[in-house]
């Protein structure tokens, strides 16, 4: 095999094996380490996988090598606790939505997955997370209207001081960094600034949250329970918090 079809047959695994060793590689390819050792250093400095420790992972936003502004900028793989649990989250939070929706989409790593099965649905996005509207963007995904603002580059937000008067959706979809009895908690205190104004144009409040941060206090209380209409979690989360949430009237779905 020759190195182009080589690499192509190494990037091509990896999109069903996002995160894997150099032995799984070696084992793939029928090469030596070496060999694809050199590989993923090569790759990797063309942007289009991530070296890791004894293995690559799989690049989940446009390459970033030729812009050093943009590093850092988007999520990868291991910044996941369960990459596999959030890819399902950000899948079905899609499959919620109907043909013409207008819906509001907050930050966070999940969100930002909602973008490769965004891709091809006539579906209107609002948002001023950079990262997702970025990757959109680069994606040729035309239907998306960027909530304006101060760039702050901490939180890869748009802050806007004002009311986006006249704009209307039918969810808002946010993540957060627990859920409990007092409702979806969130560290990030200028984004949960950014989508409780956001909350004014949307008739729906669905919440992606990991497994395991259902049943724990995460930072400051961005919504009620009584707020919440859906939660996409994890098949893992906590049972008695699942119970309470469906006897608040909260949709659950558990992927």
């Amino acid at each position: 095999m020759n190195p182009r079809a080589r690499q192509k047959s190494l990037l091509d695994f990896l999109q069903d094996h996002p995160i894997a060793t150099v032995q799984q590689i070696v084992e793939h390819l029928g090469c030596s380490p070496a060999t694809v050792r050199r590989d993923i250093q090569e790759l990797d400095q063309l942007g289009k996988l991530k070296k890791i420790r004894n293995g690559a992972e799989k690049i989940l936003s446009p390459s970033t090598s030729e812009a050093p502004g943009f590093q850092g900028f988007y999520p990868n793989i291991s910044d996941f606790n369960n990459y596999e649990e959030n890819d399902r989250i950000a899948k079905c939070a899609v499959e919620l939505c109907e043909d013409k929706d207008n819906i509001f989409i907050g930050e966070g790593q999940t969100t930002f997955l909602m973008g490769k099965y965004l891709l091809g649905k006539n579906i209107h996005v609002y948002s001023n997370y950079l990262p997702l509207l970025t990757y959109l963007i680069s994606e040729d995904f035309p239907h998306l209207v960027v909530l304006g603002g101060q760039y702050i580059k901490s939180q890869n937000l748009l802050m806007s001081p004002e009311n986006q008067v006249g704009y209307q959706g039918r969810y808002l979809f946010v993540t957060g960094d627990g859920l409990t009895d007092a409702g979806l908690t969130k560290s990030a205190l200028l984004a949960f600034m950014q989508e409780k104004k956001m909350l004014e144009y949307a008739d729906k409040v669905i919440a992606l949250v990991d497994s395991d941060k259902v049943g724990v206090f995460g930072g400051i209380s961005m919504f009620s329970l009584d707020e919440l209409d859906v939660v996409v979690t994890g098949k893992d989360a906590d049972p008695e918090m699942i119970d309470l949430l469906r006897r608040k009237n909260v949709a659950v779905y558990l992927v």
